[in-house]
């Protein structure tokens, strides 16, 4: 199923939707799998309209068909919650991306978007942009973070309430009289009814969607089907410890109820060191219970001391009918797995989603969840292929590349690209992490499926724990194989990430370093960096220099490359340079002084061996690229400045697209001047396009 294309063919009405989420969504693909609700009624709004026709397309067409072509008896259909976090973008975005991972698996997924936003109103508390870290707050916890974390919630305090409160109430009136849940519940009923046999039914909701479930739920209970949900899994549960015990408590192991409920959350020192917009340096859960319920210190159910302290949910928790799984969890079975490091990262986490899939499905041989790959393509893996275990901080990253027939299901037809983002790094302390990295590799794949004639196959993300050293490297030169072997013509190779430099060690270079790119498994060696967990410019060269004649080879690099650039850095507030000195300072002055090599020598390095691949890098290599806040996001500002040129004149030849770029990062007070490298025939020519001529 397509859910993400270039838009063609959609009615006018639906471009102009679009125009306000990534390009490439289909959303008369989505309606079969969303239920859009405002205040609790169906939405007549926004991006996506529901109406009560949709919801009967939706149980007398679609699900039958889907119930019929998988067996027609114990089907399962999921209803998944999302969280707070999230308003009705995110929602629209979150659902594209999870359902044809669902689908894949045998399972009919409805999504509730139910508008929350609560994100951009916790933001507003302090008019803090979305994610931008607050000046001057230390990284690491101590007593001035814990001061200030006190502080902020004081503040939070006097309209705290009335937000999450608000919110609260949108999820009771969606079972109203009038709610759109509780349609949903009756439809469901009704279809149960009429068809006892064909489905196995589950919920799934993360954050704040236990508060909705805990009356999506009841409202079906009420309706006695005799038929009940198989299983609910919450993932870092917001719903107060006494709403639990309320509403959904009762539920479980009852009739009309639910068999089996499983909850996914973070131990208590994961929820410490989380942060909220960058501002407030816990977690949500931790916001939740000192400022946002109306009595301070209210027990959260998704806070581990919260269960710890209470009999009866530690007794529940360790019955035949619950169980809980405190992020993060070594092996063992795939159903009892989390590795993630935030609140806001379990329903994007590979261990935690193939967790809850293992219980959907009730067996372990699953398509796993391959991590959160961005509006351009759904993150499913194939059967075959275990889901990786390198999310997880705690273990070690892959050694090896990802099988080649893992890869062959992605790289197909004469183009492929590549897309790089890394703001997490796994051996890494919080402070040194990136922000823009994954929405760069995300917004260029997005880009390059809507107007550069990218399929969703030919589009691949790597972002955070997925982009190891072996996993970039491998993929990157399985493709360059194939523009010998299979008829790859086009390659696309964007990284975001940490910028460094190591000591030379081939002897080519006159100043005795090497430029240096991070992957997520960056560790330190001794003095300098581990050179088998980061890819170096030598190592860059060699497999793009054995592409094959006639292949066009684009290249997209936004990081910081040379120490050199330290005497300065843009330390306005919102930006943070991409780059990483060496370890220890004797690493430093190893490398500290050397004159960086102009990125020209990549590309006519590669050109003496009849490759003639084209550059586009976001500073000259004696300066550092900023990851900076654009309208409220972090981004690259080389790359977002060049996205934007791009979707303007994409017509424009390189030269003038980057002369473009250039003048925008000036305006934009960025200290970084974009740099073109290239034959000569490449720099009059439009990205995108093969070019004939002299090389120089």
């Amino acid at each position: 199923m397509t859910l993400l294309t270039s838009g063609a063919g959609s009615s006018a009405s639906d471009r102009e939707i679009l125009r306000a989420l990534p390009a490439g969504i289909d959303l008369q693909a989505l309606k079969p799998h969303l239920v859009n609700l405002s205040d609790g009624r169906f939405s007549s709004g926004g991006q996506l309209r529901t109406t009560p026709e949709d919801v009967q397309a939706i149980f007398a067409n679609h699900l039958p068909e889907f119930v019929a072509a998988h067996g027609g008896r114990d089907v399962p259909l999921l209803f998944w919650a999302h969280g707070g976090l999230v308003d009705e973008n995110s929602g629209i975005i979150g659902a594209a991306r999870q359902i044809p991972l669902w689908l894949a698996n045998g399972v009919y997924p409805i999504f509730f978007i139910w508008e929350t936003g609560l994100f951009d109103a916790i933001g507003s508390l302090l008019g803090a942009p979305v994610r931008e870290v607050a000046p001057g707050i230390p990284a690491e916890r101590g007593f001035l973070q814990d001061a200030w974390n006190k502080a902020f919630e004081l503040l939070a305090r006097p309209v705290g309430p009335k937000i999450w409160g608000q919110m609260k109430i949108s999820a009771e009136q969606s079972t109203a009289a009038d709610g759109g849940a509780l349609y949903i519940a009756r439809a469901l009923a009704d279809f149960v009814g009429k068809n006892p046999q064909a489905l196995q039914l589950h919920a799934a909701g993360h954050s704040a969607g236990s508060i909705f479930h805990s009356w999506f739920l009841p409202a079906y209970a009420a309706l006695e089907t005799g038929t009940g949900f198989s299983s609910l899994n919450l993932l870092a549960p917001a719903i107060t410890v006494a709403d639990f015990k309320s509403r959904l408590l009762p539920l479980v192991g009852a009739a009309n109820g639910v068999d089996h409920l499983g909850m996914f959350s973070m131990k208590t020192d994961r929820e410490e060191a989380d942060n909220v917009i960058g501002v407030y340096k816990r977690s949500l859960l931790c916001l939740i219970r000192a400022s946002l319920e109306t009595e301070p210190n209210t027990p959260i159910l998704g806070l581990q001391e919260s269960v710890a302290s209470d009999q009866q949910l530690t007794g529940f928790f360790a019955s035949s009918h619950a169980d809980a799984v405190w992020s993060i969890t070594g092996g063992g079975q795939k159903s009892m797995r989390s590795s993630a490091t935030s609140h806001g990262s379990f329903d994007e986490d590979p261990d935690t989603m193939t967790s809850v899939l293992v219980r959907v499905l009730g067996r372990e041989d699953v398509i796993g969840y391959s991590g959160a790959r961005g509006a351009a393509e759904p993150a499913v893996a194939p059967a075959s292929a275990p889901v990786s275990d390198s999310a997880s901080a705690t273990k070690p990253a892959e050694s090896k590349p990802v099988p080649s027939a893992k890869l062959q299901k992605v790289l197909a037809g004469d183009r492929y690209a590549l897309c790089i983002g890394i703001n997490e790094f796994q051996n890494l302390p919080r402070g040194s992490w990136l922000n823009g990295c994954v929405n760069d590799a995300n917004d260029f794949a997005a880009l390059l499926g809507a107007g550069f004639g990218f399929a969703d196959g030919q589009i691949e993300v790597l972002a955070d724990a997925a982009a190891t050293k072996a996993n970039v490297m491998g993929r990157l030169q399985e493709a360059i194989e194939r523009t010998s072997s299979d008829g790859l013509r086009h390659l696309v190779f964007t990284f975001s990430s940490h910028g460094t430099q190591i000591p030379d060690t081939s002897g080519d270079e006159d100043d005795h370093a090497d430029e240096a790119f991070a992957t997520y498994d960056l560790n330190q060696a001794g003095d300098q960096w581990d050179p088998a967990t980061l890819i170096s410019d030598d190592e860059l060269h060699d497999v793009l220099a054995s592409a094959g004649p006639g292949v066009l080879v684009e290249v997209v690099l936004d990081t910081c490359h040379s120490g050199t650039g330290l005497k300065a850095l843009d330390l306005l507030p919102g930006r943070r340079p991409r780059f990483l000195p060496p370890p220890t300072p004797i690493g430093l002055e190893r490398t500290a002084t050397a004159d960086s090599r102009a990125f020209s020598d990549l590309v006519a390095r590669s050109e003496s061996r009849g490759s003639h691949p084209v550059l586009l890098a976001g500073c000259r290599s004696d300066q550092t690229s900023a990851d900076a806040v654009f309208d409220g996001r972090y981004n690259g500002a080389f790359t977002y400045y060049l996205l934007n040129e791009m979707r303007t004149d994409p017509a424009r030849s390189r030269r003038v697209l980057l002369s473009a770029v250039s003048k925008s990062l000036a305006k934009g007070r960025f200290d970084q001047r974009a740099q073109l490298e290239g034959p000569v025939a490449s720099k009059s020519t439009p990205w995108g396009s093969p070019f004939t001529g002299s090389l120089r």
